[in-house]
């Protein structure tokens, strides 16, 4: 690690406070441990040296894993396949409805292209902290070798062991890897014709969200089976409680857009984290869920859903509004929503902690605070 970092840095002062960090030790259960290698989990460097040591890997895939296992412009044409388009092609000129037809049919059972074209291969390589994935186009035969040479490039290089148990092999046209809390796959769909003719939806890679993720919400906001209340955010402002789970959700969405199911996924979640809110503002006002959509519910004149929606007035300014709901779960492969929210608190999960009413009182008061205190 510190041969990598001196590599590109001339500061003897920071070599040396980062190997000081690197021996210190760490504390647990008011004890103390020694780091004879690595860096301690959970230390606040750490997350930045992983990236620099792992770096060394990302160029080395880059400079020569990649080019060694990707060759060739195109996938050769499939002969067959090249066959019935010429066939199909007469039949046209001809006028035979009945042929066309039948060409049709019998060309859908058929690659356009040699899926086994020897001169054909792309690999593919994408990394975040210690997970990284490989996308192959080629026999398995050789997606064993590429793990291989990742193996022994981290045992030579990094001094680092790759786990056998969790680096799998998967076929993307039948299976499905798992990577960063989603599913990746290959789609096929023979009832899918572009207007060309062609099956243009097969072996476009997707990616979908675990069913895992809807479960991990359920049980987070259930007792014994039963969507429930949020305790620690009853003696909350309404303003605050509705922005935290609105927070949630738009954090869930702005991580899972890119899924190809994530309207389903996400509907679900939303469903979860709205009995959960009304639970908690009915147990707070000790009034029925009933009443709680009376006195919240309202249709979204931007998106036309429904959300739950709470007003603080301000005198002589804009008054407080914040918002659960709203949010069209589309799929978006380019960019995030933001939504149409004046404030927003920079949290991941409920966190029970003494903000209580303090950040809504300084924004009543017009002092602008975007991370909730805490004692």
């Amino acid at each position: 690690m510190l041969s990598i970092i001196s590599r590109d840095i001339r500061d003897g002062r920071l070599i040396q406070l980062i190997r000081g960090l690197l021996r210190a030790g760490y504390m647990e259960d008011w004890r103390y441990h020694e780091t004879p290698s690595g860096t301690p989990q959970g230390g606040i460097i750490s997350p930045l040296l992983s990236n620099i040591y792992l770096n060394e890997l990302d160029r080395w895939v880059e400079d020569w894993l990649i080019p060694k296992y990707t060759r060739g412009e195109t996938r050769k044409s499939n002969r067959t396949y090249t066959r019935l388009q010429r066939k199909l092609q007469q039949a046209r000129k001809m006028g035979d409805t009945a042929m066309i037809i039948r060409l049709k049919r019998e060309r859908r059972d058929i690659r356009a292209v040699d899926p086994f074209d020897p001169d054909y291969r792309r690999l593919r390589y994408v990394r975040y902290a210690d997970d990284f994935l490989l996308g192959f186009a080629g026999p398995r035969n050789e997606a064993e070798a590429i793990r291989d040479h990742i193996a022994e490039f981290l045992d030579c290089k990094l001094k680092l062991t790759l786990s056998k148990e969790k680096t799998l092999i998967t076929h993307a046209g039948h299976e499905k890897a798992k990577f960063l809390s989603h599913e990746i796959m290959a789609t096929r769909d023979d009832t899918y014709i572009s207007r060309d003719g062609k099956r243009s939806a097969n072996g476009v890679i997707a990616l979908r969200v675990l069913r895992s993720a809807y479960q991990k919400i359920l049980n987070r906001l259930s007792s014994n089976g039963k969507v429930t209340h949020q305790t620690e955010l009853i003696n909350d402002d309404d303003y605050t409680i509705i922005t935290r789970y609105q927070s949630v959700l738009r954090g869930l969405y702005n991580y899972y857009c890119m899924a190809v199911n994530v309207s389903t996924r996400m509907n679900d979640i939303q469903n979860i984290l709205w009995q959960s809110l009304t639970k908690t503002l009915a147990r707070k006002h000790r009034i029925r869920i009933s009443q709680v959509h009376q006195r919240y519910r309202i249709i979204d004149p931007v998106s036309g859903l429904r959300i739950l929606r709470v007003i603080r007035e301000r005198d002589d300014k804009e008054p407080l509004i914040a918002s659960f709901g709203g949010i069209p779960f589309v799929r978006d492969t380019k960019s995030i929503w933001t939504g149409n929210d004046d404030f927003q608190f920079k949290i991941a999960w409920f966190a029970p902690g003494n903000a209580r009413t303090e950040v809504v009182q300084r924004l009543l008061g017009a002092i602008q605070e975007q991370v909730p205190s805490s004692r």
